[in-house]
């Protein structure tokens, strides 16, 4: 039988609940509600608004990553299984779309200039076959960063489903089946883009409130026992105590955690309220049992160092900061680029911004639409890299389409592209540092604008030139120590300065064998004039003196020789059997040839500079990277950075999105409004303890702030990151202060 004192605590119940249930109508309705693409980011930060037209472009809301762990995935069975795992993962239903290795093209560009394609993972079964398709792979920087680990360990798949758990055992079973070695049964997944509001979660839902609960029910148990309070004292304190609850995250810049805020308030009240109803009911079943109520002034003792606690909070909060790692499951975030990037100094652009999150600590790997080239070889070419010329990468990217890879971070306008970045979480370093430095690189090194300049041309203003040839010598000397590093390979101080005197002479000063260089024009003009004798049907050859004499010609001429040069030597060999038009052609002809001799002279004497002076290796994946590097130094294009209204310019906008910009965006934007919150919960429990007992009651306020300063106080002087657990037990902490104060608070009357 329900007493009158019980009764006014289940009114008071119901007053509590009908509080916070119009609060939570009034926090769902302030505001839009961000479950959407973009998780839970602030609807207005950058991260959110471009992420969401990221998540829509590039098809990433539903996508989940699949790792499969095998023991090499360059097998000839591992290779031909990949495909069949795609097709039977794709045939289950539920699964919309599957995107993994087994759609890669091998590429190539032949002496025409025509591009040639083929499947990557194609191959014989004998060691060798399985040695060239590592080697073709690892080749692929944006083929290892989407679909394997670059010792061949895992195998990834990019799967579309909207309700993973349900189709989970089919995938399992269709890997299993499809003759792929597995070490292991299971195939863990995890969301490639952020969605907080599925599964896998970091976290389970209801842990927070655990949580939260936790830490409040001793300060509550205590004020249920001791203080025993009267129906409006504990209608007082619950309110007190469901505000303070909510007070994290009852202002956060989005409607999910909001409506997570006032239900975590209700259930803290409400846990108040029923614990005290317990303990009456207990009491009066048990007569003998006598509780003491306990109605004191905060003693000194307690009250002194609470003051010095938030003293310190205030003067240190400046240094704390929200990491809330709801995305910790999410590994990968990307950064997306819009610009024309068929331009090749934007391209090279890109794989600078590349290179940069490459070699960051915390990074495990970083690929990008660059990365193609460097495996796409191109006849009359020593090394694979960015072509200088724009034809040769349109017609690249044109044959590259049906490229899985090329599908995943490239928009079929060519004017947008995704960065993907994997996190190595075992690094221990937080993915907030990592997005900091990206911050900082956007700021401080990113070129934004960029104007074309063509340093072989002879119009280019001489002061143009040099700066020209400064960057290029200074952003091959970046490159290649970032290579070095990324490949393990520490560069002492003498041998980091044979690289960068390496680099200027690169870029600055033509070098030649003069020996090697005349005997290489003689060649070129030899096979030249047969060239053109077959093409003209002459009938014979000019005498060897003469195509002599036309080698020795040419070979005095400067570097940038010109058309006009190249036509005053062949006008003596064939003023009487060519026209003045067909001279004139062969003139050109035979001028980029020259070119192209004289550049790959120069680049043989310069990859050695740089290989030997640095003591690296002369063959394999490092030394391919270093000869290119050093190619492009050489010129003959730069891409000068100038103001984004230059005319001519070419615009490249690059902004993180994803999982951990998301997080970023969320915590700095959850922080000054947790402070908000935090004040105004504390000034309702100042307006309820001068309520209660006036002044005598308010020496109580310092401590009921107390419990929640003296859990970030280390994270704000250490500057550590609290995540979203953190501000759960955050919240309990300022529950059970509030519930001290309000319950143990002196009053002028019996309340």
């Amino acid at each position: 039988m329900a007493t009158p004192a019980s009764s006014r605590i289940l009114v008071a119940t119901l007053v509590v609940v009908g509080t916070f249930g119009a609060a939570a109508r009034a926090s769902a309705g302030y505001g839009p509600d961000t479950v959407d693409l973009v998780g839970f980011a602030p609807p207005e930060s950058v991260a959110a608004q471009r992420g969401r037209e990221v998540a829509l472009r590039f098809d990433l809301g539903a996508r989940f990553e699949l790792a499969l762990q095998v023991n090499n995935a360059f097998t000839a069975q591992n290779r031909q299984a990949m495909a069949r795992a795609e097709a039977r993962i794709a045939a289950i239903p539920g699964v919309r779309k599957v995107v993994g290795p087994g759609g890669l093209l091998a590429l190539g560009v032949d002496g025409a200039g025509r591009v040639w394609s083929g499947p990557l993972l194609a191959g014989g079964s004998d060691d060798d076959a399985n040695e060239l398709a590592r080697q073709r792979l690892i080749r692929r920087s944006d083929a290892i960063g989407w679909f394997l680990s670059r010792d061949g360990t895992e195998i990834r798949l990019l799967i579309d489903a909207d309700n993973l758990p349900q189709v989970r055992g089919a995938i399992e079973a269709a890997a299993a089946s499809s003759g792929l070695v597995l070490l292991s049964g299971g195939v863990p997944a995890t969301p490639l883009w952020p969605r907080p509001d599925r599964e896998p979660r970091p976290f389970a839902p209801w842990l927070p409130f655990l949580l939260l609960a936790l830490v409040m029910l001793p300060s509550t148990l205590a004020a249920a026992l001791w203080s025993r309070p009267t129906t409006a004292r504990a209608l007082f304190a619950a309110l007190a105590i469901g505000v303070a609850a909510a007070a994290p995250a009852m202002l956060a810049p989005v409607a999910p955690l909001r409506r997570a805020a006032v239900g975590a308030g209700l259930g803290a009240a409400i846990l108040f309220l029923v614990t005290v109803f317990i303990v009456r009911a207990v009491g009066r079943r048990r007569p003998g049992t006598q509780w003491e109520t306990v109605r004191v002034r905060a003693p000194l003792i307690i009250l002194l160092p609470s003051i010095a606690l938030l003293g310190v909070v205030a003067a240190s909060w400046r240094g704390l900061f929200l990491g809330t790692q709801l995305w910790r499951e999410t590994s990968v975030f990307f950064v997306d680029v819009r610009g024309d990037l068929e331009q090749p100094v934007v391209m090279r652009e890109i794989r600078r911004l590349t290179d940069f999150l490459r070699a960051e600590p915390g990074v495990a790997h970083a690929w990008s639409i660059a990365d193609l080239f460097f495996a796409v070889p191109v006849a009359g070419e020593e090394v694979a890299g960015i072509p200088s010329a724009l034809p040769v990468i349109q017609a690249i990217l044109a044959r590259a389409r049906d490229d899985s890879a090329v599908r995943l971070g490239l928009g079929a306008d060519h004017r947008e592209a995704l960065i993907g970045v994997r996190l190595d979480e075992e690094s221990g370093v937080d993915r907030l540092t990592v997005l900091q430095h990206l911050e900082d690189y956007l700021v401080q090194d990113h070129r934004p604008a960029l104007l074309r300049v063509d340093l072989s041309d002879r119009r280019t203003a001489p002061a143009t030139r040099a700066l020209g040839r400064g960057i290029l010598a200074s952003d091959a000397r970046e490159r290649v120590l970032r290579i070095c590093a990324r490949s393990g390979r520490n560069l002492n101080p003498d041998e980091a300065g044979a690289i960068d005197r390496a680099m200027r002479r690169s870029a600055l000063v033509p070098t030649v064998d003069p020996a090697k260089l005349k005997g290489e024009i003689a060649q070129e003009v030899s096979d030249f004039v047969e060239d053109v004798a077959v093409a003209e049907s002459h009938v014979g050859l000019p005498r060897p003196t003469d195509r002599q004499r036309l080698a020795n010609a040419l070979f005095v001429q400067p570097f940038d020789a010109s058309v006009a040069d190249v036509l005053d030597p062949l006008r003596v060999l064939w003023g009487r059997r060519l026209s003045r038009a067909a001279l004139d052609g062969r003139a050109g002809e035979l001028q980029r040839r020259l070119i192209g001799l004289r550049r790959r002279h120069n680049a043989r004497i310069n990859f050695n500079d740089v290989l030997y002076g640095a003591e690296l290796p002369t063959e394999g994946v490092l030394s391919e990277e270093v000869r290119h590097a050093t190619l492009e130094a050489m010129g003959p294009i730069v891409g000068m950075p100038v103001a984004r209204h230059s005319p001519g310019a070419f615009l490249l906008d690059a902004v993180p999105v994803g999982g951990a910009p998301s997080d970023r965006a969320l915590s700095a934007a959850w922080l000054p409004r947790m402070g908000i919150g935090i004040l105004l919960s504390a000034a309702l429990t100042a307006l309820l303890l001068a309520a209660v007992g006036g002044f005598a009651a308010l020496r109580w306020w310092p401590v009921a702030l107390c419990f929640g300063a003296a859990l970030v106080v280390v994270p704000a002087i250490a500057a550590v990151p609290i995540g979203a657990l953190t501000i759960a037990a955050l919240s309990g902490a300022l529950a059970g202060g509030a519930t001290f104060a309000v319950a143990f608070a002196p009053g002028r009357r019996d309340w």
